[in-house]
């Protein structure tokens, strides 16, 4: 006969048994010293309560580690959970009523701490008897945390060996940025959502040339205030094309669309050459006389607001064929920038707000008021049309608003250098499916960029480098005790 068990009984009668016996950790003594199954789990973050993904998560490693102590191996097991970063931090603000960043230290940073603290440990224990209560069998009683010493001396010893290695440096490089959270993100820390967005194409004046323009197409308005050069491809063919009482540079298999579709303008074609015939092309920036800046950047660097080259990143999937460049405001820019002398050039805060030295738009926010920059580029005659663009934009996973990019200091691990060796050491591994190594994973190590480590919180492990002020000289310590040494040598100042 058929019984109808309640399980909300039977569990805990279950869990209660194992406990009384100690039945996981005799299944654990069972296979000591046979062939070893090592397991680490990856760690859930404790900034809120178990749900149904983590469970079933947590069910399938239990799954396998069951499987492989019936199979005779002597499986080691450890329990782990991520506990500092931003989700904490954002559910303590929230606890707090802290509504963004600047408040903490007005609160206390040691508080902030200290409520962080409290928050990850208590939900931690909690989370500890649910994966308890869902019959999974790991050491919840040793589980590995973030912050404690030990854990976060092991990150020390990473970045002081990184330093020995000649692999960890600081430097300016144009980073994802969220204004919300106010800090870098890394790759992984983005969401793409498919947005429609303003495009705008703008007239960029070529200087000792009457009525001659560069047009420049861009899905980012605000960015143009940090424009300073334009990217062409050598390879493309390229015309001169007269629009009214206007020369128009546009790329040649773009002209028809962009001028007859979306300017709604009749031309004719006076010349046709190729990209790499404009390189250093020297062009006015639509707003030259109201930022300052410029001036300096042109005086330091030859090629700031020109025509550079660049067949990465120039096509004619749309657009006109030059593409306007802000090193300042984006990776792929940066890059382009970089290799042609052009330094980055940003003066948002943290915010993501214009600051005080950017002229007419100082107070404006980075790509909330795209529009009134959009407005601008229109007052000085420069706007030839707009349109919408539908599109995969870059979100803060955390926010969950659109990211924007900043020029800010970081420090980094240099791994550019070691692509080739780890995409051929990642053929000897095998993969199963095989896609996910030969082509998956492979593709993630060719796009692999130096990774920035730092961030703009105040919850997660203290970066060990104490940097001069007056020399720029900087120790790194790879452990409490090195701390010690050099607090008592005079060679830091604690704190």
């Amino acid at each position: 006969m058929i019984q109808n068990y309640d399980a909300t009984k039977l569990e805990p009668e279950i869990l209660d048994f194992w406990k009384k016996h100690g039945i996981y950790e005799k299944a654990k003594e069972k296979n000591k010293g046979k062939r070893k199954f090592y397991f680490l789990d990856g760690p859930p973050y404790t900034s809120g309560k178990v749900h149904l993904g983590t469970a079933w998560n947590k069910a399938l490693k239990d799954s396998v580690l069951r499987y492989k102590r019936m199979q005779g191996f002597d499986v080691w097991d450890r329990a782990g959970y991520d506990m500092h970063g931003m989700p904490t931090e954002q559910a303590v603000e929230k606890n707090l009523g802290l509504k963004h960043k600047d408040e903490i230290p007005v609160y206390g940073i040691a508080n902030f701490v200290n409520a962080c603290r409290e928050f990850a440990i208590t939900n931690m224990l909690s989370m500890n008897q649910d994966f308890k209560r869902i019959g999974v069998w790991m050491d919840f009683d040793n589980p590995y945390q973030s912050i404690q010493n030990t854990f976060m001396e092991g990150e020390w010893w990473l970045i002081k060996k990184a330093y020995e290695n000649g692999r960890l440096y600081e430097g300016e490089k144009t980073m994802h940025w969220c204004a919300s959270c106010a800090t870098s993100l890394a790759k992984h820390e983005l969401e793409y959502e498919n947005v429609t967005d303003d495009s705008i194409f703008v007239k960029f004046p070529i200087k000792s040339k009457k009525d001659e323009f560069l047009i420049i197409w861009t899905t980012t308005p605000w960015t143009i205030p940090f424009n300073l050069g334009v990217m062409a491809n050598p390879n493309l063919d390229y015309v001169r094309a007269k629009v009214g009482n206007e020369i128009w540079i546009v790329a040649k298999a773009l002209a028809s669309s962009f001028i007859s579709g979306v300017a709604e303008k009749q031309f004719s074609i006076l010349e046709e050459f190729k990209g790499n015939k404009l390189v250093g092309l020297e062009y006015t920036h639509p707003f030259e006389n109201e930022t300052h800046q410029f001036r300096e950047l042109k005086k330091k660097h030859s090629k700031v607001h020109t025509v550079v080259m660049s067949e990465e990143y120039v096509d004619i999937s749309a657009g006109t064929g030059l593409v306007h460049m802000a090193p300042g405001c984006g990776p792929e820019d940066y890059e382009i920038g970089h290799r042609n002398g052009i330094p980055p050039f940003n003066t948002l805060t943290e915010r993501g707000v214009f600051d005080e030295t950017s002229g007419i738009f100082s107070g404006f926010v980075a790509k909330k008021d795209d529009k009134k920059i959009t407005e601008e580029i229109r007052k000085k005659g420069l706007l030839v049309a707009e349109t919408k663009i539908e599109h995969d934009y870059a979100h803060c996973w955390r926010s969950k608003d659109p990211i924007i990019y900043r020029t800010t200091t970081q420090w980094f691990f240099k791994i550019e250098d070691l692509k080739d060796r780890m995409r051929e050491l990642n053929k000897s591994i095998k993969w199963v499916p095989d896609f996910a190594g030969s082509r998956n994973f492979d593709n993630w190590i060719a796009n692999l960029r130096d990774n920035g480590i730092t961030r703009q919180r105040y919850w997660g492990t203290p970066l060990p480098v104490w940097k001069c002020k007056q020399c720029n000289d900087f120790v790194v310590v790879g452990s409490i005790d090195e701390l010690r040494i050099c607090t008592s040598r005079g060679l830091m100042k604690s704190g």
